[in-house]
C-alpha cells in the first residue's frame, strides 16, 4: 500500500460545532472528521486540511478538506465509510483522490460565502438565517455592497490577530438578492480573514437601518477615522456555499 492523498467536500449544520479548526474540549467539524478518519486508520490519527476555518454557528455546504491515508479502500467506500461513522450534522458529498501536492487552503482561488437574513419571524429557519426585526433600506445595501468590491484591507472589518500575514483581500462579487421576504449576500473573494463577512454584513445592516451613511462605511472599509464602529452579525446566517480550485 501506500499513502494517497484524498480531497472532500463537506457539509455540514455549524449549530453545534464549535466552529471548524480543532479546539481542546470543544465539538469542531475538524476533529469529529479526524476522529472518523483515524477510525479508518486503525486508530492512528489522520490530520484533515481545510480550505478555511468557520466560526461557531457557521454552516457549510462546500467545505473543501484534504487527507493523506494508507489504505486500499476505493473513494466510493471512504466517502460511505466516513458518513456511516459521522453524526448527521456532518456529510461527505464527495470523496476523490487528489495529487500529492494538492493543498485545500493554499490551492484555493475563490470562496464563496452567502448571508441568509429573513425579514419576517419563522421557527423553522431560525437555525440558518438572521431575522432582525427592523426595517432595511435596500438600496443603501446595494451601495455598501458596491463599495466592498475590488482589492481592500479589511483590518476594521475582521477580527484577524496581528500575527496575519496580510489583511488585504479581493473581492470579486459582493451583491444583495431579495427573494419575498429572504435577503441573501453573496461575497465571492480569493480570501478571507476572520469574521470579515459576519462584520461586512452586520454594518452594511446598520447602514440600512438607518445608524449611519454609505460613505462611513465606506470609510471604515478604508480604515478611515470616523464615528462607525463595526457590528459583527450572528453566525447562523452564514455559510461557505463553495470554493473553486
Amino acid at each position: 500500500m501506500a499513502v494517497r492523498r484524498y480531497k472532500i467536500t463537506i457539509e455540514y449544520d455549524g449549530t453545534d460545532f464549535c466552529g471548524w479548526q480543532r479546539q481542546i474540549r470543544e465539538r469542531t467539524v475538524q476533529q469529529t472528521l479526524e476522529d472518523s478518519l483515524s477510525e479508518l486508520n486503525k486508530g492512528q490519527p489522520v490530520t484533515l486540511i481545510g480550505s478555511g476555518r468557520t466560526d461557531s454557528g457557521v454552516h457549510a455546504l462546500g467545505q473543501i478538506a484534504h487527507f493523506d491515508l494508507d489504505t486500499t479502500l476505493n473513494v466510493e467506500t471512504i466517502c460511505k465509510a466516513l458518513n456511516a461513522k459521522t453524526p448527521n450534522d456532518t456529510y461527505i458529498h464527495r470523496c476523490q483522490e487528489a495529487d500529492s501536492s494538492f493543498h485545500a487552503r493554499f490551492d484555493a482561488k475563490r470562496r464563496t460565502y452567502v448571508y441568509q437574513l429573513l425579514l419576517s419571524p419563522s421557527v423553522i429557519t431560525r437555525r440558518y438565517t438572521w431575522q432582525p426585526d427592523i426595517t432595511i433600506n435596500e438600496r443603501l445595501l446595494d451601495q455598501c455592497a458596491e463599495y466592498v468590491l475590488g482589492e481592500h484591507d479589511f483590518s476594521s472589518l475582521s477580527r484577524t490577530s496581528s500575527e496575519a500575514e496580510s489583511k488585504t483581500c479581493h473581492v470579486y462579487e459582493s451583491k444583495w438578492i431579495k427573494n419575498e421576504n429572504m435577503l441573501n449576500y453573496t461575497i465571492v473573494g480569493n480570501r478571507f480573514l476572520h469574521s470579515m463577512v459576519r462584520m461586512l454584513v452586520g454594518t452594511m445592516i446598520e447602514i440600512a437601518r438607518g445608524k449611519g451613511t454609505p460613505e462611513d462605511f465606506r470609510a471604515l472599509l478604508e480604515n478611515s477615522t470616523g464615528n462607525l464602529k463595526p457590528y459583527t452579525a450572528p453566525p447562523q446566517g452564514l455559510f461557505l456555499w463553495k470554493v473553486e480550485y
